[in-house]
Order: C-alpha cells, then structure tokens, then sequence
C-alpha cells in the first residue's frame, strides 16, 4: 500500500511538470516498455564523460534505461513500476574497490579485533586475554590467531611487542597476532616452538625472523617469515569462510560498495562466492586475483584451469564472479621497524646524535627482476591482468619494467596494475601515463599518523616525503588512480579514506591533526577522487562498459547518500552514510522506506 501511494503521487507529480527533458538517453522504442523502477526528485551525479547532474533514474532487468529529468522519466511509469522519491538526496555509482580482503576482513570481523587502537602493551595484553577467556574451550592446543593491530600505533611510540610480553599470558595456546598492515606477525614462544624457529634458523626468501641482543628470536616475523608459523594453523573451512565472507559483504554494502576485487587467492576463496552468485546471495561483483608466489613452478596451467572453472565473463544484472587477475607481491612496507619495502636509497637512520643520515638497509624485491618479468609477460599473453603490490620505489620501478615488457611484447590490451605504489621515484611517475597502468592507491596512508609521521617520514627525509602516496603526481602527469582500499589493512570506511585523500589530514580529534596538511601537492580534488573509486577502478577490472557511471544501457549498481559530497566540506565526506545500495536495480543494504 506504501509503495502504490507513492506510485500514485508521483504519477500525479510528474504528470504536472511542464518542464521538457532536458537530456534523455533514452530512444522512443525503449520509452515504450515500463520500467522495474523509477528514482526521482534526486541530485544524480552521473560520473560520466561530461560529469553531468540528472534527476531521475529508470531501470528495467537489472539496467539502466533513462537518465535524465523527472518529466522525462513518466513515459517509464507502468501500473508494476517502483517509483521512489529520493527527496533531493544524491545518487551515484557504486563504490568499487580494486583492492582489499574480503574473507581476511570478514573474519577480523567476529573473531579477535584489536580493532587498528593506539594501545599499551598492558592493555593489547589484555585484549587478548578477555578472547582466551572467552574461548577457554580451545585450550591447550587451539590457536589464537589475532587482527587489526597497529604496530606503528603502539604506545609509548617506539614500544615493541615480543613473545615475551605473549608468554606472560595465562594459557598453554600457541598465539599469533597480525599487524594491520599484515607485513609483521608476533607470536609467542608455543607457536616459535611448533614452527621450529630457533636462534640458527635463517631468514626465508621475502622474509626476516627478528633476534635479540643474545640472538634469540623475538617472537617478531616479516613477511614470509611469519609463514613459518601461520602455515601451521589448520586452514578455514568452507563453512568458516562463508561465515566470513558474509560479514564481509554486509560490510561492503553499508559503504555503498557493489564490485570488489579480491586481492591474492586461491581456489577456497572461489569456491565460497562462486556458491554464494549460485544461491543468490552474492551482493557485490567479486573479482578475484589469483595469488603466484616466487616459488610457484609454472603456475599458469593452474591458473588457466582456475579461471575456466569459475570465471562467468560476461557480468549480468545478479552480481557474479570474475578470474582475470592475477596478483604478485614484490615488497613488503615502509614503516619502520619492519622496512622491508624496496627503496632505491637506502633508509636513513639515526647516528646517535639525534640526526637522521642514510643507512645501509633498501630493503629488497622479493622477486628477481628477468624472472618477474618472464611470467608477467607470459601471464599478459595468456590473457591474465597483472596485479603487482609494489611499496617502495625500487619494487614500483621494477613493477614498471615489467610492465614495458609486456606492451613490447605486443600485449596493448593488458591492464596492469601497480598495488599502493607508496613511493615512487620522479622519473617513473610519467610512466603510469605512458603504459597504460593503473596506480591502485590505499586513500587511508595520505595524513599524518602514526604510520606516516612517525615511521615513514623520519626515514625518508623531506625530499622523497614529497613523493610519498603520490596521487596527485601520477594524476597530473596523466596517470589513472583507482581506490584499492587493502581492508582489513585499513578500516573499511570507503568514505572516510575518500575525505583523507582530498584533505591530506588527519581526522579532526586526532591527535595528529596538529600536523595540519601532508604533502599538499599530492591532494586530489573530490571528483578526481569519486572518480578512482568508480569509473577508475572500473576500467581496472574491465567493468567500465557495464558499471561505474549512470548511463543508459549500464548495469544499476547504485547507491544513495545522506548528504551530497559534491557541496558538504571535505571534512564531512567521511562522515557520510549509505541510505540505499542497488546491485543490479535490486537493493542489497538498506530499503526505499529510509527515503521517504
């Protein structure tokens, strides 16, 4: 009764407008079947080519049919048409995140969250504590594996947690807490023990074990080093992973996200969205970039076999899966103290006399360079897109050179991407523009905090700090930028990454807000900004035919806001809420009702 009311008054609305259409895409033949559902009286930011604003929406099987004003949507009104008054409120496309997760985010949802706090070592202790307590009925051999915490954040600045500070813990239970950058692991010494780490034992490739003054190992493992240890807690289930990925995807769909890409996978992850798009419980178009590791033995037979077994091509209006990616890791982090990103100079260090002069440590590319390049070029020519994390100028350099190889190959259609691209060097920035690369940037890095200011920032020095999240530079010199969030790396607040990127500040209330404005020349403007979590990351996945703006003919992936980001100021953008998220014209968080 609700929805025929509202039916009728807008019939009786439109009906009385004189205005002409000012812009209508729509052709007389399609003007003549009705639409599933009408939105109108609304400020619709198209995010096409020209940027325009339109009014009203219509959609028929799961896609868009008008764009354009109220008085031009009433032919599209049918007796079985949804017609809902959006009151003035904006509507956009989509977010689209071309880089996060998912089943990792999911599950730092309902398991232990450290929740990315500024913490005590005493009260990260008892986190943890209050999670043993409340799985007792894991002792003594369950693992106790953690998320979410901010190393750089950890208090007083400079505090490092050991297994030491782990083994003051009253139970038996091999633990295993994750930084939230995910480069750093600490364990304590029950998990050391299963691992079988000792003081002889030698780094992994891509990873560090970290010692002691007397040598012994601290409990704090880099990167693939923390593999030793993590390779031993027994894998997820099915039935674990769907859980986690359902948490996920309500997750996404609150921030307005409808098309993710899952950023390093294998077959388990395939296995839960493909069942999910199978029940029709899939809210968001995943992609997934299968994970090859530096030891993988000629992985494209398995990856061709992957992608035939579950990739669906062709996206239809019910949201589906996708295997056309491919994901490498080359480094690891800035942030001191772990430092494994590869830079081209070295980090600079303290000489005990309060200055900051260059050390030996660069850190290193996991990857030798002709062997990365071989298979990227390979995997180009097998029709995979590359997807290459890449930190510190050194690894985003060699990202690049790969990449020039590809396009020497002959393999123009390719759309490579570099993941994070932190720090790059001035003379690659162009290099975006010239081989059609796509810098997939974290928003949540670009302020003051404690992983900039105080672990980065120091060890760089001012001249390459000015290249730090270099958005605005890769910009300018023609280059695409996609939102790739890294969740659960950051928190995932699509909205409040998007004010961080336009402001460059931190947070008002923090207490680094002091610092005021990092690297302002690196700001995008808001559009720009809208733009890499839409369109941009779009044309990353090879959706930017189907999704990403609002025209006709596309995909109705839409969502509605409590506020308009084009006018509020930029400080409110982060505060913005998701009223309404459509996936195919059908919602999948929140309802008309919250409109009216």
């Amino acid at each position: 009764m609700e929805h025929q009311l509202a039916r009728r008054t807008v019939l009786a609305g439109m009906a009385a407008a004189t205005a002409t259409a000012a812009l209508t895409f729509a052709t007389p033949a399609e003007a003549s079947a009705t639409a599933d559902l009408v939105l109108h009286n609304g400020y619709v930011w198209t995010v096409d080519g020209r940027d325009s604003i339109q009014k009203a929406v219509a959609i028929r099987a799961g896609r868009i049919i008008y764009v354009g004003t109220d008085s031009g949507a009433f032919p599209y009104v049918g007796t079985g048409t949804e017609v809902v008054d959006l009151g003035g409120r904006m509507l956009m496309p989509g977010l689209h995140d071309g880089h996060l997760h998912s089943l990792t985010g999911g599950s730092s949802l309902v398991g232990l969250n450290v929740r990315y706090e500024s913490l005590t070592v005493p009260r990260f202790l008892e986190i943890i504590s209050d999670y043993l307590a409340r799985t007792a009925s894991a002792e003594p051999d369950g693992w106790a594996t953690g998320q979410n915490w901010y190393l750089q954040a950890m208090q007083p600045a400079g505090v490092r947690v050991t297994r030491k500070d782990l083994d003051q813990l009253t139970t038996r239970r091999p633990i295993a807490i994750t930084s939230s950058d995910y480069h750093t692991t600490v364990v304590n010494s029950r998990a050391l023990a299963l691992a079988g780490v000792t003081r002889d034992t030698p780094d992994p490739p891509g990873g560090v074990i970290e010692h002691d003054a007397l040598g012994e190992p601290t409990g704090v493992l880099q990167d693939a080093a923390g593999e030793r240890v993590t390779g031993l807690i027994p894998p997820t289930t099915d039935a674990e992973n769907t859980r986690y990925a359902k948490a996920a995807l309500a997750a996404l769909a609150a921030q307005g996200g409808t098309t993710f890409m899952e950023a390093g996978a294998g077959e388990e992850t395939l296995r839960v969205y493909t069942a999910l798009a199978t029940q029709g419980a899939l809210t968001a178009r995943a992609h997934i970039a299968l994970l090859v590791g530096l030891d993988d033995r000629d992985p494209l037979p398995r990856l061709k076999q992957l992608r035939a077994t579950y990739d669906t091509e062709i996206a239809k209006p019910r949201a589906d899966v996708h295997v056309h990616n491919i994901k490498v890791f080359l480094d690891g982090v800035l942030q001191s103290p772990a430092q494994t990103a590869a830079v081209l100079e070295p980090y600079l260090v303290d000489d005990g006399h309060g200055h900051m002069v260059p050390g030996t440590h660069t850190g290193r590319v996991y990857w030798p360079e002709d062997q990365l390049t071989t298979f990227l070029v390979a995997a180009a020519a097998a029709r995979f897109d590359p997807h290459a994390h890449a930190i510190g100028d050194r690894a985003v350099r060699v990202a690049l050179n790969a990449y020039e190889a590809i396009r020497r190959a002959g393999h123009r259609s390719a759309r490579p991407t570099v993941a994070h691209a932190e720090l790059v060097s001035p003379a690659d920035l162009p290099r975006f523009q010239r081989l059609g690369v796509v810098a997939s940037m974290g928003f949540h890095w670009a302020k003051p905090g404690p992983d900039s200011t105080d672990s980065v920032e120091p060890h760089l020095g001012p001249e390459r700090l000015v290249n730090y999240e270099p958005e605005g530079a890769i910009l300018r010199d023609g280059g695409t930028i996609s939102l790739g969030s890294d969740w659960p790396v950051d928190p995932l607040n699509h909205w409040e990454a998007l004010r961080v990127v336009i402001s460059r500040t931190a947070a008002t209330g923090s207490p680094y807000a002091k610092y005021g404005v990092m690297t302002p020349s690196q700001r995008l403007l808001r559009r720009a900004a809208i733009r890499a979590a839409t369109m941009n990351a779009a044309f990353q996945l090879r959706q930017d035919h189907e999704t990403g703006s609002v025209e006709v003919g596309k995909l109705a992936d839409l969502i509605v806001l409590d506020r308009n980001i084009l006018k509020v100021p930029a400080q409110d953008i982060g505060n913005t809420n998701v009223l309404l998220t459509l996936v195919g014209g059908t919602p999948v968080h929140g309802s008309y009702s919250v409109l009216a």
